[in-house]
């Protein structure tokens, strides 16, 4: 028996001030695509099971573009007759009870079998026991869920949970649990511990076959290098399994990132950009720039305009510049002076023009007007 297992997909996320042609934001776009690339690998591939681990929709009252493609794709899966169970996760269950849990809206579906609230859920499927613990925010009712959590004999039981299996799969977000310890030597029952939450593949060190899939698109810079897919259980007679991971296509990102920029020219980290740009593809792609220790007057020659045109067919480009502040002298002027924007100006403009003092008092003059109008 094959059990296909995915992940925060994250259906209607947006970021950046991006649109395609079609008027939808592009990052909201590429959600959609990574998921339709695993639908149409799920329809290829013909598992005898889906599970998806939570996260399913980005937010507890997704868009009518994120429930209506969310709904047309597990709609495909049904109609290939392969069930699919879903947990909930953080991002879609409702913060209060004043709103209703929008995976209610799958049971419409058939072949679909949702599991949200604050109850856990067990579903047969031949040999197969498929236990759902949904995002649950009540501490004491989750516990209480938790207690009554048992496998069944003689199946292979399959765990899904949507947690911090410990608190470094945490990601700073609003709601996320960790797994309470008391209840980790119940991992043991479970032949597989389907997870999600944590946005990279990894396996989880607490059970000798628990797996975050990872999410099927990336959502921030920390997820660089982490490929996007999802895995594969192949299920033998004695209850064993082989696993697998099958990647799928994403938009490509990139980091750049160099530390002491302060030792260098503008000219020179330049250069490295340019460097950067020959050995990696750039088009369409997100990149991450990072400037660590850069001085004050750096950060006005390297702005955005001017990263824009050394990165002109990117996609989106993120700049970090994290300022050069060890107290040293820069220029003759202690780095903590460099407190507010006018005094960065101003000593920016003495330093590019050190023989033109007239000219640079009346531009910090003329400037500094501005300045004060923005206070």
């Amino acid at each position: 028996m094959k059990i296909l297992h995915f992940s925060d997909t994250h259906l209607g996320y947006q970021a950046f001030d991006r649109v395609t042609d079609a008027g939808i934001n592009a990052r909201e776009q590429d959600v959609y695509d990574a998921f339709e690339r695993v639908v149409d690998r799920i329809l290829a591939i013909r598992p005898d099971i889906v599970i998806h681990s939570g996260d399913f929709f980005h937010r507890p009252s997704p868009s009518n573009r994120a429930l209506t493609f969310g709904l047309e794709q597990l709609r495909r899966i049904g109609q290939a007759s392969i069930p699919t169970v879903i947990i909930s996760g953080n991002h879609e269950t409702p913060k209060t009870i004043y709103n209703a849990p929008i995976l209610r809206a799958l049971r419409t579906l058939e072949h679909v079998f949702p599991t949200f609230g604050e109850q856990r859920e067990m579903f047969e499927f031949g040999n197969v026991a498929i236990h759902g613990v949904p995002h649950i925010n009540d501490n004491r009712l989750l516990f209480n869920e938790l207690e009554r959590l048992e496998p069944l004999q003689g199946k292979f039981n399959i765990l899904m949970l949507h947690t911090s299996l410990g608190k470094r799969y945490l990601m700073e977000e609003y709601g996320e649990q960790v797994f309470p310890a008391e209840f980790e030597t119940k991992l043991a029952g479970f032949q597989y511990v389907a997870l999600g939450h944590w946005h990279d593949r990894q396996a989880v060190g607490l059970h000798p076959c628990a797996w975050y899939s990872g999410s099927t698109e990336r959502f921030s810079d920390t997820e660089i290098g982490s490929e996007k897919g999802f895995l594969l259980l192949d299920i033998q007679p004695d209850n064993t399994c082989n696993l697998s991971f099958e990647a799928i296509l994403t938009r490509s990102w990139l980091r750049w990132e160099r530390n002491a920029c302060n030792e260098v020219s503008v000219a020179e980290l330049e250069a490295e950009l340019e460097i950067f740009k020959e050995k990696n593809q750039t088009l369409d792609a997100i990149v991450s720039l990072t400037f660590n220790d850069i001085r004050p007057e750096q950060t006005l020659e390297l702005g955005n305009l001017r990263l824009r045109q050394l990165f002109p067919d990117a996609f989106q480009l993120i700049p970090k510049r994290k300022t050069f502040s060890d107290r040293a002298f820069v220029r003759g002027i202690e780095a903590n002076q460099f407190d507010s924007l006018d005094k960065v100006f101003a000593d920016y403009l003495r330093s590019k023009y050190p023989d033109d003092e007239v000219m640079v008092e009346k531009l910090v003059e003329r400037a500094g007007r501005y300045f004060d109008l923005e206070k």
